[in-house]
């Protein structure tokens, strides 16, 4: 770029923020839909493991002349050979709390739907957390499994006898399942409390007297099925005992390998992108993870499948756990342990993510009751913020246009030079020179569109798990955690053609074709990414768009200092000849 050189350190400072941006933005878009793998959790007070697709062999039994690992003493009982003890028929009970309906078959002791009574899926009816197919085919919710993954034989359609009570049962309530078939003996018992998310679970399951290590699944899919595109945040977590963070498990990596962790976690649970099913299990006492994945059409009628991930949780015999399932709502979360909020991850810029989501929230709460607004508002609050500094860089800006004529006689010296010239680090040196004489950044045009990529991450992150935004309605939109409905979106050309209207009133001293022909593209290439993006985010940055056009329309018409460089243009040139 021999006769360009002058504008050097702010052409590619300038153009590298931008397309930092757009990589950034697009990192956003891809990451949504290949999350990479989460680290290898640390072997501290744990170990873990990865076993095969295949299940292992069953947990020895009397017959090997090996007692198993349980807590049979705990029990108190090792009975000899029970009496058999089953149902004559199937039941269905249905228990009722203030915020959810359990219902159970007491074939397998196990839940068939669990109905968020405040909650509503696509359809508007009440949202259920049971994928019915993925049941049907690979289990259902609080059935048991050997450590390993496999099934218990036949335990999942033994008819189980439930304490008396009718068919549908209101909170504060207690279900026990009992079985027994004069060889096997299980338990399961469900407490339930008349309001929160929680439920207090205790399982036990002996074969010959002696007690079976066995886990408590929730296999066949979980979460809004009717959300869109709801699989890809399907995963698996505990919380490290260390650290209180959070490891994640992405239902993609245990397609092929069954996933195996053990330690000292003070939960573990399953998620979707807006509600979780998560296991406390008592203080001090470690665990089973385990992780497989699940093929299942994602809605009723689709042909295609998806991958969904799969948890069994358990401890050493008897299993005591409470367990949450509801909304990823930090409120709600917080209530039940304070570490638990971190379940809804908001990435590397928490320190942002977090304040900006307690602004949002406070603003709807207080200002106006509709997300979309608080959306605008906030945006509007944070451009005003970083006015001043966008009102520096334009000065800057100007600066660097009167000062051009100067750096083009020092190209015009150096010209034909080659890059790895030693003349060329001269030629260098006097334009920064120049830039310091007359007070211009290079990079303070630059400086404010730097900033706002925080505030772009962390507004993402918001928007994209803040179960406010779930089915939160703006204008047209009815949901601003998705994208538009619409054949063709509004928003996001909108933002596009506002894109262009602001570059066309930024100034620039930039005379490079091929980096106008760059900029010229950008807001198509930013068009095309934000698409993909939910409404909430564009509203964003079509707002952000908007405040900045009326906040250029009003720089350009302040009158900028003018610098006074005929000295050094007539000395320039006498250098010249």
């Amino acid at each position: 770029m021999p006769e360009k050189d002058d504008q050097f350190v702010q052409q590619r400072l300038l153009a590298a923020s931008v397309l930092s941006g757009l990589l950034v933005m697009g990192y956003f878009w891809y990451q949504s839909r290949n999350a990479p793998p989460p680290p290898e959790p640390q072997a501290i007070e744990q170990s873990v493991e990865q076993t095969s697709e295949q299940p292992q062999t069953p947990a020895p039994d009397a017959a090997s002349g090996q007692a198993p690992s349980g807590d049979t003493a705990a029990e108190g009982e090792t009975p000899a050979a029970p009496e058999a003890q089953r149902a004559a028929a199937e039941q269905i009970i249905v228990v009722e709390t203030d915020t959810f309906i359990a219902t159970f078959s007491n074939r397998g002791a196990v839940v068939t739907s669990w109905v968020l009574k405040n909650f509503q899926d696509s359809d508007g009816s009440p949202l259920n957390l049971v994928h019915a197919e993925g049941r049907q085919e690979f289990g259902a919710p609080f059935s048991l499994l050997r450590l390993g993954g496999a099934p218990i034989p036949e335990l999942d359609k033994a008819l189980f006898v439930v304490n008396d009570g009718p068919s549908h049962r209101t909170a504060p309530e207690t279900l026990e399942f009992r079985f027994t078939d004069g060889s096997r003996r299980a338990t399961k018992t469900f407490r339930f409390s008349q309001e929160g998310y929680l439920v207090d679970v205790s399982t036990t399951y002996f074969e010959n007297g002696a007690a079976q290590p066995h886990l408590i699944a929730w296999p066949g899919g979980f979460g809004d099925t009717g959300h869109q595109q709801d699989w890809m945040f399907s995963k698996t977590f505990y919380q490290e005992p260390s650290d209180e963070s959070i490891e994640f498990t992405e239902a993609d990596d245990a397609e092929d390998t069954r996933i195996t962790a053990r330690g000292l976690y003070p939960f573990a649970g399953i998620e979707d992108h807006f509600f979780t099913a998560i296991f406390l299990p008592k203080a001090g006492e470690p665990i089973t993870v385990e992780t497989s994945a699940v093929e299942i059409a994602p809605a009723p009628g689709v042909e295609s499948k998806e991958t969904y991930a799969a948890l069994a949780v358990g401890s050493e015999g008897r299993n005591e756990f409470q367990v949450y399932v509801g909304p990823k709502d930090v409120d709600e979360l917080q209530k039940v342990r304070p570490s638990m909020r971190n379940v809804v991850d908001f990435g590397w810029f928490s320190f942002v993510a977090e304040p900006l989501f307690l602004f949002l929230r406070w603003v709807h709460d207080n200002v106006v009751a509709n997300w979309g607004w608080s959306i605008i508002i906030v945006t509007v609050v944070i451009n005003l913020a970083l006015f001043p500094l966008k009102w520096k860089g334009s000065k800057s800006m100007k600066r660097m246009q009167q000062i051009q004529p100067l750096v083009a006689q020092i190209n015009e010296k150096y010209k034909g030079l080659g890059m790895t010239d030693p003349r060329k680090q001269k030629q260098n040196e006097e334009v920064m020179e120049l830039y310091s004489k007359y007070k211009v950044n290079p990079v303070g045009g630059c400086l404010p569109m730097v900033l706002q990529l925080p505030f772009f991450y962390g507004f993402y992150k918001v928007l994209t798990l803040a179960i406010e935004m779930r089915h939160a309605h703006w204008l047209w939109v009815s949901d601003l955690s998705q994208p538009e409905t619409l054949a063709i979106r509004i928003l996001p050309l909108t933002m596009m053609a506002t894109q262009f209207w602001m570059q066309s009133l930024t100034p620039t001293p930039s005379v490079d074709p091929a980096q106008a022909r760059i900029m010229k593209f950008m807001p198509l290439m930013m068009g095309f990414i934000f698409y993909q993006f939910s409404a909430g985010l564009v509203l964003y940055w079509l707002t952000g768009n908007l405040v900045g056009v009326a906040q250029q329309v009003l720089l350009n018409k302040l009158p900028g200092e003018e610098l006074d460089i005929a000295q050094d243009l007539k000395r320039t040139k006498k250098r010249s000849k």
